[in-house]
């Protein structure tokens, strides 16, 4: 596939630091990394579920080619475990968590699609690009590999923030709610951190750890304004815990959500047999 180079421009600048895969603490840490990717792109299975619950043909065509991508990408992360040598670790309980399935299908277009895969975006294109040695011997095949990722990631994300736009048109409601889950998922994310931190104290590579996480919370922050459900300033403490009670509920609800078709009752429409009626949003 055609790779758009501009999409693959870091956002944060690691300076040059990288891995050294001669030293047993950096494929310690590399192995812990690359096997939350790894768990990410095993979940990518879920997406079989957004398929089912399409609401279009346009939807399930893009699902249909997510599903496809992301199996490759589970091989693909596999060929690179086996070319550094290295042995998966299972993930981090947060990695777990963010990755969590559900079928409550808002929730899946924001936290699987929009927000979720733009934070794998970020680690694919911001740290293992720049991070993974350059001198070993597989390094050419593997930032190969990585690059084609990156650029697929980038079509999901850019398909779950038009998802996550037309819901919103369709469900005002929905708003305060997401504001909600972003900030819990924003919460989360500094006992991953502290995760990295523990395995490699001073290394050059990981003290860019906290910078880069503010990195990542003020690019979601930003994605989610330009989304429409996030304030332009962001609220006061009690203001978000309100709104992330609000996301919790929503979070439960999504536990317990049933997946629906809808393209059994579209599809004629869709195929263009039969005039224009309103499509179920959910």
């Amino acid at each position: 596939m055609a790779i758009d180079v501009q999409a693959l421009v870091p956002g944060y600048d690691f300076q040059g630091d990288r891995f050294d895969l001669e030293k047993p603490e950096d494929r310690d840490i590399v192995r812990f990394m690359l096997s939350q990717a790894l768990f990410g792109e095993a979940t990518g299975v879920y997406c079989g579920k957004s398929l089912f619950a399409a609401r279009s043909l346009e939807a399930a065509r893009f699902y249909l080619r997510q599903a496809k991508q992301e199996l490759a990408h589970l091989e693909l992360f596999a060929e690179i475990f086996r070319q550094l040598e290295l042995e998966p670790v299972d993930a981090h309980w947060v990695v777990r968590l963010l990755s969590s399935h559900n079928n409550y299908y808002p929730f899946k277009v924001l936290m699987e699609h929009a927000i979720g895969e733009g934070m794998v975006l970020d680690i694919f294109k911001d740290v293992l690009l720049q991070t993974l040695p350059e001198n070993h011997p597989a390094s050419p095949s593997i930032l190969k590999k990585l690059r084609v990722v990156c650029a697929e990631e980038v079509e999901h994300v850019q398909w779950g923030e038009k998802e996550v736009r037309r819901l919103l048109q369709i469900q005002p409601w929905l708003r305060w709610p997401f504001f909600g889950v972003v900030e819990l998922q924003l919460a989360v994310l500094p006992f991953l951190v502290r995760a990295f931190e523990r395995r490699g104290i001073g290394h050059p590579v990981l003290r860019h750890l906290r910078p880069f996480t503010e990195h990542v919370i003020a690019r979601v922050i930003q994605q989610s304004r330009d989304l429409g459900f996030y304030p332009a300033e962001r609220p006061g403490f009690f203001t978000r815990w309100a709104a992330m009670a609000a996301g919790a509920l929503l979070f439960v609800r999504s536990q317990f959500a049933r997946s629906f078709s809808t393209l059994d009752r579209t599809y004629l429409t869709e195929l263009g047999f039969r005039g224009a009626s309103a499509v179920p949003g959910k």
